[in-house]
């Protein structure tokens, strides 16, 4: 009888307030998680705002300029996201301001000349103008949707529902 009583261990319960103290603690770690992430979240989106993008596109067929219509949406041709909606280059002008393009050569001296398409039924550039959304970072980088980084200088490629073209990113600036 005796060796049945040191053969039988005493087990560990688990009682109603071990469960109880355990939720508790995932609940507290879930709490903080979610305070800073949301807190992140809400200062992001908060910050958002809209801006003026303008652009320009250097030496392409003139027909292009027929496919770019104000109201279109661009979008980057790397991730398919939506970058903003054309718009006019200033009150009374259409989507984009052409002129005839311009190549620098050198000459025999080693100066630098510029040498214009002789209309603008060959070759043109562009000038034009978007609206996004965005928000400048912490950095002083500018953030398309919040995400995708965009600078003035910066070459980027975009498509619309008909054009796929470069642009340079010529200036971001608030809209008013």
């Amino acid at each position: 009888m005796k060796d049945q009583k040191e053969k039988s261990v005493k087990r560990p319960h688990f009682g109603v307030l071990d469960v109880v103290i355990i939720l508790l603690v995932i609940v507290a770690f879930l709490g903080v998680y979610f305070r800073y992430n949301i807190i992140n979240f809400w200062e992001d989106t908060q910050s958002i705002k809209e801006y003026s993008v303008s652009y320009s596109i250097k030496n392409v067929r003139y027909t292009t300029e027929l496919f770019i219509d104000i109201g279109d949406k661009v979008y980057f041709v790397s991730t398919g996201e939506e970058f903003g909606t054309l718009t006019n280059v200033s009150e009374n002008m259409g989507a984009l301001s052409v002129k005839p393009s311009t190549e620098l050569f050198t000459n025999s001296n080693g100066e630098f000349v510029e040498v214009k398409y002789p209309n603008i039924n060959t070759r043109i550039d562009a000038q034009g103008r978007m609206i996004c959304s965005g928000r400048y970072s912490n950095d002083g980088g500018f953030l398309v949707n919040g995400s995708t980084y965009v600078a003035s200088g910066q070459y980027v490629d975009i498509k619309t529902e008909y054009v796929t073209v470069t642009i340079r990113i010529d200036d971001i600036a608030p809209v008013e």
